[in-house]
């Protein structure tokens, strides 16, 4: 199902839902696999480098929650977080500018195949826990890659 007809098809059901409560009529609804994320990466959490003193990572987050995801056609200061990594620690040379398009994806693309996870060109749980992240010194310049 294509991503437009699948929003179609939430955003229809959702008024439907909201309709049948109007009259005091429920329905039950499973609970979708994309349920354990807290959304869409909207901005960054930091996370600083267990016994490294000063060193800081930036992370894709949603509302301070790094359990989040993005795709192509996000734009966000979460994506520039990700583009920075990428450029970083993978060697890519992205204009770090938040917007997920073509050379975004397929720089994460590359950086998953590093990896040897899903190259599927989307962030999430799986991407996060195994890419290495950009720690940058927070008190000078440079930085190191790690995993978190």
């Amino acid at each position: 199902m294509s991503k437009l007809r699948a929003l179609h098809t939430r955003v229809g059901i959702s008024a439907t839902v909201v309709a049948l409560s109007g009259a005091g009529l429920g329905l039950a609804t499973a609970t979708p696999a994309s349920a354990a994320y807290a959304g869409y990466c909207n901005n960054q959490a930091s996370k600083a480098m267990s016994g490294a003193g000063h060193l800081v990572a930036k992370l894709p987050a949603y509302n301070g929650n790094v359990n989040c995801q993005m795709y192509k056609g996000a734009n966000s200061s979460a994506v520039k977080a990700l583009q920075i990594t990428l450029n970083k620690c993978y060697g890519r040379s992205l204009t770090e500018d938040g917007v997920f398009g073509d050379r975004t994806r397929t720089a994460l693309i590359y950086a998953q195949g590093q990896e040897k996870i899903g190259t599927d060109g989307g962030y999430g749980t799986d991407t996060r826990t195994n890419l290495g992240w950009y720690f940058k010194n927070t008190t000078g310049s440079g930085g190191t890659c790690a995993y978190l």
